[in-house]
């Protein structure tokens, strides 16, 4: 439900702040790598069998899936962009809300779930005119959503006096009932939104967003919320609207019962556990840590955007994040032969249940050789390097959970579509909830210490 400032922050600091919250946005790694890198690694001279590769890609790549649940989605979804009295960008919010679904980015990210084009216009421009209070809760927000539409008080709690606030555009209704209206709120920068579950300020904790929905005659109504952070720039923003209004469109109900796309199939398990559920298990969660997530568009949507998860990109082994960016897409892929399945069990402190789904079985001190193929939907022209991450511990729902410990080494840390990379992992001391997750990462940009590196999560069960 939450989309962080990845681009600010490390990946403990974004679990801590959002894992509570069922969130949305920026998902995260589960901790910071504490001997991430090449490890013990036997071959890293760059050799490559890619000139023995003839398919692209040449492995068939073992690809997550994000679930479709009940699958709600708003098939005809209309945009209210709501803004507050000094917002310098109000212009800048309806015309982006204005033009969305009509821009490729939007069919791109979209269409594939069964959302349609959506609409916006004049009518569904609201200023309001009295100011916010200087602190708004995260229940406040969504009561101020309830209590507008109700044609109550709508200033949640401002000064009276001045011009009344105006009052919002009803819903719009589909044939079965279901609420297709997405109100767009864009919190300015003076109003301070605390995490409800450590009480600081989202944007101190590097959150800029999210969605939710509030419930109006018995019906879920989905809004957004873009919080105008001193700390972001207006790029930076328009990529969170573009992120919570896909989510908002593909799960919009996130309260309810009948949710749309959340959570990564349970044969990939391992993806919710290293990503921390709410944090990273949405659409466009699942593809907010990657540097070529973040692009501007042109054309008549000149706007700063992120990329957004999609399940037919995956399967067939191009970026799984759309729009792609050119050029060839360098993966790595598990060989379902090598996986086993097994039981996760069950940890109340962090409310998981025992799970079955695709991993390993590991004891301590033996250890472990599985293979991972490195793959690419196009030649590429040089290979490219992976490493590993084995945090020290998870972070769920504001608990942590120790990961254990282990040796990891990659006997070819460099390599090109159609090469093996064998991985050994051994095991010194069992995870605190009898298993471990870890990761085969490749793809940070040269240089950047602010995004992470792209990842392949993997679950090793304690025997």
């Amino acid at each position: 439900m939450y989309e962080l400032a990845v681009k600010a922050l490390s990946f403990p600091v974004l679990l801590a702040a959002f894992l509570a919250l069922g969130g949305c946005g920026s998902g995260s790694s589960p901790a910071a790598p504490v001997d991430g890198g090449a490890g013990d690694d036997a071959s890293t001279d760059g050799s490559t069998q890619d000139s023995l590769a003839t398919a692209y890609p040449a492995f068939k790549v073992d690809a997550p899936q994000i679930r479709k649940n009940q699958g709600k989605v708003l098939a005809s979804p209309v945009i209210v962009t709501v803004t507050w009295p000094g917002d310098p960008n109000a212009s800048t919010w309806e015309a982006f809300g204005d033009a969305l679904g009509a821009s490729t980015y939007w069919s791109a990210t979209t269409s594939e779930y069964g959302v349609g084009p959506s609409t916006s216009g004049p009518s569904n421009h609201v200023r309001m005119t009295q100011p916010l209070p200087a602190t708004l809760a995260y229940s406040d927000l969504q009561n101020l959503v309830l209590n507008t539409l109700q044609g109550m008080q709508s200033d949640a709690g401002a000064p009276d006096g001045g011009a009344p606030n105006p009052a919002w555009p009803q819903p719009t209704f589909d044939a079965s009932g279901d609420a297709q209206t997405i109100y767009s709120l864009f919190i300015p920068a003076t109003t301070t939104v605390p995490d409800p579950g450590d009480n600081i300020s989202l944007c101190t904790e590097g959150g800029l967003g999210y969605h939710d929905n509030t419930v109006l005659g018995g019906k879920p109504v989905a809004y957004s919320v873009t919080l105008e952070c001193n700390s972001q720039t207006l790029p930076d923003l328009e990529e969170t609207a573009a992120h919570e209004m896909v989510e908002a469109a593909t799960n919009p109900y996130v309260e309810s019962s009948t949710l749309g796309y959340e959570g990564f199939d349970v044969p990939h398990y391992a993806w919710d556990l290293y990503a921390g559920f709410g944090a990273g298990d949405e659409l466009a969660d699942a593809c907010q840590n990657w540097w070529d997530a973040y692009f501007q568009e042109t054309g008549s949507f000149p706007y700063w955007v992120q990329a957004s998860w999609s399940n037919a990109a995956a399967l067939a082994g191009h970026d799984p994040c759309v729009p792609q960016p050119t050029g060839p897409y360098e993966g790595m892929t598990l060989l379902p032969s090598q996986t086993s399945t097994v039981t996760v069990p069950a940890v109340a402190s962090l409310m998981l249940t025992a799970t079955q789904t695709q991993g390993f079985k590991v004891t301590v001190g033996q250890p472990l050789s599985f293979q991972v193929g490195y793959f690419s939907d196009a030649p590429t022209s040089a290979p490219w390097k992976i490493a590993y991450d084995f945090p020290k511990d998870m972070s769920i729902s504001f608990t942590s959970l120790g990961n254990g410990t282990a040796t990891v080494a990659i006997d070819k840390t460099s390599g090109q579509n159609g090469d093996v990379a064998n991985v050994t992992v051994t095991v010194k001391t069992k995870g605190a909830g009898g298993f471990h997750v870890m990761a085969i990462t490749w793809d940070p940009p040269a240089g950047s210490s602010v995004y992470g590196p792209h990842y392949l999560p993997l679950v090793l069960v304690d025997q």
